[in-house]
């Protein structure tokens, strides 16, 4: 659901999926429990909306029923609909945590609390569940889980339908709580992906799951026994079906048929893998396993497995105080004449000096970004970069004289927006007298041997060394690279290299960043760039060019570097001298090599040869599962 109507969340379940659920849910604690007698069986619908749970619990033979509805415009029809069942009309999270039930079932409300924060100060200041478990980032249907889970007797089931991205969030991302709770107290039994279907017409964002959750009993939480989690994958896309035919689907799910539209495996991952800090990858066949490990094998440094974020600190480019002052455009508020710059201050276009000119940076945002480079002539005009640093020396209470006198037109176009620069950085509770210069993404912390933080300035690095980057919003794996000046805003990330690491291999690290198989690990791990990096940081490996020993391997790494060498400067063409030494080497190599048309694709070829992979093995996973 979603609180937009009398702030309820109020969009309701399709029946073909309620029915499906209850059905399932009843399967699914029949097979444990041997119940003969369900008339026995306590079972709660904590937003029962217009009731079409309660419709199908009944329909089921369930007698025991309680059923939580905040909608007072729904009771009349809900109770002249169901007079046998037990009705409370109130806010579910204020219901007593020691009234135990067998099944809890439903569809709760979902509301971000990012965007209605007064709404959950209101939840927190009013429920003990939502005191306890209230952490920044999350969603509503949390607070359902938490008190669903203190409601469920030991062995009772929870079944729920929400969207999947908790499934796949970190303890910075808002399940601090959540997952924790969910591990330590349940075991996760079946996870059912809709995520390729639209559940809800009017709703926006159709990324949903089913899952079901059955709460530990005392010996199954000492002895830390473990189960596997079954996983149902519904594979149609929106416009192939209509609901007619998503009821045969799970009508299939539930008879133990086959169906072309569904996916059913044991997840690789079992309950004693899931983490309380990180995300679940739960869509993890056996076959997908076996590959990303025989990837990883190749990524271990004195027997451990290594990630990007162990060579690298991940860090956004420049955040500014207000793109639209500190980035000139030319022909707006720039003129560009011969090798002449001439800025406006007021209406007049006034001559910069040779040393505020050195100051101005082409600056690219996130779309100009492609694999292996970038495109150079995407820039979004000329940055104002003025380094804090160069002034570190002088008194701060004067500093801002020091920086007008040797950069006098700048900083008086900059005053041009004085006060409303002032005010941004006093809202934020940031120093008013920084207004000449970023935010951040000029420097960077770095810890050396002896874990003494220092500070690095970052401008040497933006202008002449060494740079790797991609967009903070992505789900491919595309990786940008150059040597040259390339200053970024906000929307771009870097990898900086951590201190102590001088032996990585940029070239050969680039061509397998944007390779097919980190595709594909994109895919397996379930890594989706949305401002959080956590999981590329914590999921991709890296590998160890040290453990290719053979010459045929180190032919094939010195073509890799070689190829994606040119690429960075859009040279298409592969070293013919190299190429002929592969073929000496190993033919089979070399022609498949020269069938290949698109450098790219050599290179993806040479990396598939070098990891001993098999490109179609890659391509039919894709295809099956992602």
């Amino acid at each position: 659901m979603d609180l937009n109507k009398n702030r309820l969340s109020q969009i309701f379940t399709p029946d073909y999926l309620a029915e499906f659920m209850v059905k399932n849910i009843k399967q699914q604690y029949i097979s444990t429990h041997n119940e003969a007698s369900i008339d026995k069986i306590k079972i709660l619908e904590p937003s029962a909306g217009e009731g079409i749970f309660l419709k199908y619990i009944v329909g089921e033979g369930f007698a025991k029923i309680t059923a939580y509805e905040l909608d007072s415009n729904l009771k009349t029809p809900l109770v002249e609909s169901y007079p046998n069942i037990k009705f409370k009309f109130e806010n579910f999270l204020g219901s007593n945590a020691n009234e135990k039930f067998d099944i809890i079932i439903g569809n709760p409300p979902y509301l971000g609390q990012n965007y209605n924060a007064q709404i959950f100060q209101e939840l927190v200041k009013n429920y003990t569940i939502c005191k306890k478990y209230f952490v920044g980032n999350m969603d509503l249907f949390y607070f359902f889980i938490h008190l669903g889970i203190e409601k469920l007797k030991p062995g009772g089931f929870l079944s729920f339908i929400t969207t999947n991205y908790w499934l796949t969030k970190s303890k910075k991302t808002g399940i601090k709580y959540l997952k924790p709770h969910i591990a330590n107290d349940c075991y996760l039994i079946q996870f059912i992906d809709l995520s390729k279907i639209k559940v809800f017409k009017d709703a926006k964002g159709q990324h949903n799951c089913i899952f079901v959750l059955q709460k530990k009993n005392k010996e199954e939480k000492q002895k830390k026994i473990n189960k596997k989690i079954d996983v149902v994958q519904v594979k149609t896309s929106n416009n192939q079906l209509n609901e007619k035919s998503y009821e045969r689907i799970f009508t299939s799910i539930i008879n133990k048929e086959n169906s072309p539209y569904l996916l059913k495996y044991q997840s690789a991952m079992t309950n004693n893998d899931l983490s309380k800090n990180n995300g679940w990858i739960l869509k993890y066949p056996l076959n997908v396993k076996n590959l990303v490990e025989k990837i990883e094998n190749h990524c271990r440094f004195n027997g451990k497995k290594l990630h990007l974020a162990d060579f690298f600190v991940i860090r956004n480019g420049l955040i500014l105080i207000k793109d639209d002052f500190f980035i000139l455009r030319e022909n707006e508020n720039l003129r560009i004449i011969d090798r002449d710059m001439f800025i406006k201050i007021g209406k007049t276009f006034v001559k910069l000096s040779n040393k505020e000119k050195q100051k101005l940076k082409k600056i690219y945002k996130s779309k100009a970004i492609k694999p292996f480079s970038y495109n150079k002539s995407d820039f979004s005009g000329f940055l104002i970069y003025l380094d804090k640093n160069e002034f570190k020396e002088q008194n701060k209470t004067i500093r801002n004289k020091f920086i007008e006198e040797k950069y006098p037109n700048l900083t008086a176009y900059l005053n041009q927006y004085k006060g409303e620069l002032e005010n941004i950085l006093r809202n934020a509770k940031e120093n008013i007298n920084d207004i000449y210069f970023p935010r951040r993404g000029s420097l960077i912390t770095q810890y050396d041997i002896g874990n003494k933080r220092r500070l690095i300035n970052l401008e040497p690095y933006y202008d002449k060394e060494s740079k790797i980057f991609f967009s903070y919003i992505s789900n491919s794996n595309t990786f940008g690279y150059t040597k040259d000046s390339y200053y970024a805003t906000s929307d771009t990330y870097f990898l900086w290299l951590r201190e102590g690491k001088i032996d990585i291999d940029y070239f050969f690290l680039l061509a397998y960043l944007n390779s097919k198989i980190v595709k594909f690990l994109f895919k397996a791990k379930n890594i989706v760039i949305k401002r959080s990096k956590t999981k590329l940081e914590d999921e991709i490996p890296i590998p160890n060019i040290s453990l290719f020993r053979s010459s045929y391997k180190l032919e094939l790494i010195d073509l890799i570097r070689n190829t994606t060498s040119n690429l960075t400067q859009n040279i298409v063409s592969i070293d013919i001298n190299k190429l002929n030494k592969l073929k000496e080497i190993s033919p089979n190599t070399y022609s498949q090599i020269q069938k290949e048309k698109i450098p790219r694709r050599k290179v993806d070829t040479l990396l598939f040869n070098l990891f001993d992979l098999v490109e179609e093995d890659i391509d039919f996973l894709l295809e099956k599962y992602y």
